[in-house]
């Protein structure tokens, strides 16, 4: 097994995820097995095969996928499988989907004001597995669709529920849950032990999750190789204590570990803790124990060959990658740290190098990621094996004596919890996006490289090499093409322009889309300072959201038609040019209706059209100023007071985005305005259905159009 072979069936899995084309995939097997067959280089002829298998697993996987309809309400019945989240006035949890037959077998996430074990039947719309499908939650989306997670039922009408019998395991499950918390008693101690052993989390409180994920210590609560690790070495010296011998040891350990990973639910992080696991005492009996890079290129091979899939879930490649840092660094970055006690010399060591390698991962999946991470780990993870073993041993008995042996677990997580807290007080984060964002990514896989066994020169020049392309691209699109991205905010609007290097938003979506929608997508964009920031309108679903984007990101102009409460805003009156090409018009009458006085943005001459909410009457008073345009933003989500025939017959645009909710409670779009816009060929994009849509114009005059969902 080397190296070769898994970068070929990982770019392959890449590649068939991109193009989803059988052709392309049978073509370079093909092409694969006459090099395999007629060259001398075996190597590269065996990476190509593996890329051409890469290809056809995947698009064979892809196949299999759920196609939910979202927005559309349906009778669904579900099999509760376990609690998600308790808050104060709201439960969620997940289940099965048993009907209708064409999504049996798939999990959705339900939001409800109560949770008991059993059979539902609901009545409700199905809403996409994230909120807001935006730029940087790619990931986020296709971990859940590609684990067949559907989406989620947002309290939905209860027509039925039947109680089911719990199995043995279920019953073993709550038994050990209720110890827990009724021999810790302590919230946050007790919600901390449920997660570390069983990965359970529906018990942590908004403010301890927080912590533990602002200060880079989530992955203590992600059950992986850390924990079975920790089982692995806590049943070996255990048993061998007791006098067994090391072959019958390794054999009881390996039980336990298929054992927990049943209890607690297996998935593909486990499951590669386990395959490791195995690996190391089939090493460990053989009189090979080193042997854990093998170890981890065969796991790596062997799970994505069963389901490449796995490697679009980001806590599998996390625990893979900080497997992999785990085994090569062989102690690089110790001598920096010789005055701290032994343990803490490789824990301070590792962490910093996990960090560096993981950097670029963890702040594009999560926004930022804390100074005090390194801190928190040093004094964490030597602590674990006691964390672990404490919360185990209070889960595992009940009564007097329950309590009695969980009091250890109870103030040393306590301990914890109320340490994490501290720490949050003062938050020390680090937020980057776009070219930074790349060029961290470029220098972080430089380091897996360089740990792989490159030579530093040649690290370095690939590094070098990659960044100087990475800057050229990043270059190109900045300042030769105009991309427009159309945000998925819900039932609301909001779009950005990038043009000529600067950065111009229109609308900020509501106050909740603000917050959670668009500021983290400029973040990810990389987006530092906006040129301008244009508000067509004063209603809630297009200003609600500035105050958060102003907030946090330096604004040189705001450009209004009615004044402004939060922040200074220049009145647009007649036509403002704001960069060359991008135009702003206003026909500065005062008029009961808000939505006619919405500004009118022009883009590159004949590019894009942005009508916030102009209803028909409104649409006349722009007469003079429009022209055909090649992509607009149709007016009001659709609604059919907006988009008259004259005035499409007018702009005749080629492409129509249309940004609206899902199960929005207008019915948007409207099916007027679909008809009109058919019957001027414009081809029909919507958020609710794609989500964010995304516009290059090429500097020869072509358009691509992208989409979150492809489609």
């Amino acid at each position: 097994m080397t190296w070769w072979v898994i970068a070929g069936l990982v770019l392959g899995i890449i590649g068939g995820e991109l193009f989803k084309n059988w052709l392309i995939a049978w073509v370079v097997l093909g092409l694969s097995l006459v090099l395999l067959l007629f060259t001398k280089g075996k190597t590269f002829a065996l990476c190509v095969v593996f890329f051409a298998t890469g290809m056809l697993l995947t698009n064979f996987h892809l196949e299999g996928l759920y196609s939910p309809e979202y927005g559309k309400e349906e009778v669904f019945l579900i099999k509760s499988t376990r609690l998600v989240q308790e808050g104060e006035d709201y439960c969620a949890w997940q289940g099965k989907v048993l009907e209708p037959e064409s999504l049996t077998g798939a999990t959705v996430l339900i939001y409800s004001e109560h949770y008991q074990p059993g059979m539902y039947c609901l009545r409700s719309a199905l809403y996409p597995p994230v909120q807001y499908r935006n730029p940087g939650q790619g990931w986020h989306y296709k971990r859940k669709i590609y684990g067949g997670e559907i989406g989620s039922l947002n309290r939905p009408q209860v027509l039925s529920y039947n109680t089911v019998s719990l199995s043995l395991l279920e019953k073993a499950r709550g038994s050990y849950r209720q110890n827990i918390l009724t021999n810790i008693a302590n919230p946050d101690s007790g919600a901390l032990a449920l997660a570390l052993t069983t990965g359970d989390r529906s018990m942590l409180g908004g403010d301890l999750k927080s912590a533990l994920y602002l200060t880079g210590t989530g992955h203590i609560i992600a059950l992986s190789g850390l924990h079975v690790g920790l089982l692995m070495a806590l049943m070996l010296t255990f048993l061998r204590l007791l006098g067994l011998g090391k072959a019958v040891s390794s054999i009881i350990t390996l039980a336990c570990i298929a054992i927990f990973i049943v209890f607690a639910g297996p998935s593909p992080s486990l499951v590669r803790a386990a395959l490791m696991a195995a690996w190391g005492i089939a090493a460990i009996l053989a009189n090979r124990e080193k042997q854990g890079i093998t170890a981890i290129q065969w796991t790596a091979f062997i799970m994505l060959l069963y389901n490449p899939l796995w490697l679009f879930d980001y806590a599998f490649v996390l625990s893979l990658t900080a497997t992999f840092v785990c085994l090569s660094a062989k102690g690089g970055l110790d001598r920096f740290f010789r005055f701290l006690p032994a343990p803490i010399q490789k824990t301070a060591s590792l962490t910093i190098l996990i960090q560096l390698v993981a950097l670029p991962m963890t702040i594009g999946l999560f926004g930022s990621i804390s100074l005090w991470s390194l801190l928190a780990n040093i004094v964490i993870v030597p602590l674990m094996p006691l964390m672990a073993g404490f919360a185990l041993l209070a889960g595992l008995f009940s009564g007097v004596l329950g309590s009695i042996i969980a009091l250890p677990a109870r103030f040393l997580l306590g301990g914890v919890a109320a340490f994490l807290s501290l720490l949050t007080e003062f938050p020390l984060s680090i937020r980057m996006g776009g070219l930074e964002l790349a060029l961290t990514a470029v220098a972080s896989l430089g380091l897996i490289l360089h740990l792989s066994g490159l030579p530093i020169k040649k690290t370095v020049y690939s590094v070098v090499t990659s960044m100087l392309i990475v800057v050229l691209v990043f270059s190109f699109y900045a300042f030769q093409v105009t991309t427009v991205w159309f945000l998925d905010v819900g039932q609301g609007d909001s779009l950005l322009i990038r043009t000529k290097g600067q950065w111009v938003l229109v609308d900020g979506g509501d106050a909740w889309a603000g917050q959670k929608a668009v500021l983290p997508t400029l973040r990810y964009l990389g987006v530092d300072r906006l040129k301008a920031l244009i508000i067509t309108h004063s209603h809630a679903d297009h200003l609600g959201g500035v105050a958060a984007i102003l907030a946090d990101i330096p604004v040189e102009q705001i450009l209004v038609n009615f004044p402004l409460d939060s922040a200074e805003g220049t009145m647009v009156s007649t036509q403002v040019s704001v960069l060359e090409g991008l135009e702003i018009f206003s026909h500065n009458l005062s008029l009961s209706n808000v939505n006619d006085s919405s500004l009118l943005v022009s883009l590159g001459g004949d590019k894009l059209l942005v009508t916030g909410d102009i209803e028909a009457d409104g649409e006349m008073l722009y007469w003079p100023w429009l022209r055909p345009y090649q992509v607009l933003k149709v007016a009001h989500h659709g609604s059919k007071t907006s988009s008259s025939q004259e005035f499409l017959t007018k702009v005749m645009p080629r492409v129509a985005v249309i940004s609206c909710g899902v199960n929005n409670p207008f019915d948007f779009p409207d099916q007027v305005t679909l008809d009109n816009l058919a019957r001027v060929n414009s081809q029909i994009y919507r958020t609710d259905s794609s989500g964010y849509i995304r516009v290059d114009f090429w500097p020869w005059g072509g358009v691509r159009i992208k989409t979150f969902v492809g489609r």
